[in-house]
């Protein structure tokens, strides 16, 4: 899965982490200033072939 949000000092904070269809909880910390936000992924929306 891929995550994208802007941080609180107006970098782009961006990654990508494994998890497939599962939840998945992670760390992101911003290269910029150095903050940390956890992180909680669900899918929302699967797509089926």
């Amino acid at each position: 899965m891929e995550y994208t949000f802007q941080c609180a000092c107006g970098a782009e904070v961006s990654d990508f982490t494994r998890g497939g269809d599962a939840e998945v909880s992670t760390v992101a910390v911003c290269d910029d200033c150095g903050s940390a936000y956890g992180l909680t992924i669900t899918t929302i929306q699967r797509t089926v072939d």
